[in-house]
């Protein structure tokens, strides 16, 4: 099967507040505030499967995963994936 498009794409519509100008106002308006509000990364219709992910600042090979709930668990990605630390 194969699909030919022949004559002149139309431009694709872009909102005024998604151009360029706008939005990088916008990243350096929330990259002027440290840190990110808890609510913010942890929304969503199954919230106990969204996690935060970063470096061990006591160890950088280590990444903490962090829940909803406040737990964390030290780790490692391996293919991709997260893997806890044993002990």
């Amino acid at each position: 099967m194969t699909l030919i498009k022949v004559g002149r794409a139309s431009r694709p519509v872009v909102r005024p507040e998604d151009n360029t100008t706008a939005l990088l106002k916008k990243a350096a308006r929330a990259l002027n505030k440290p840190g990110i509000d808890r609510s913010v990364v942890f929304r969503g219709p199954n919230a106990a499967k969204i996690f935060a992910y970063y470096a061990d600042p006591r160890d950088p090979t280590k990444v903490v995963r962090e829940a909803a709930d406040g737990t964390k668990v030290v780790g490692s990605l391996v293919d991709g994936r997260f893997r806890a630390s044993k002990a």
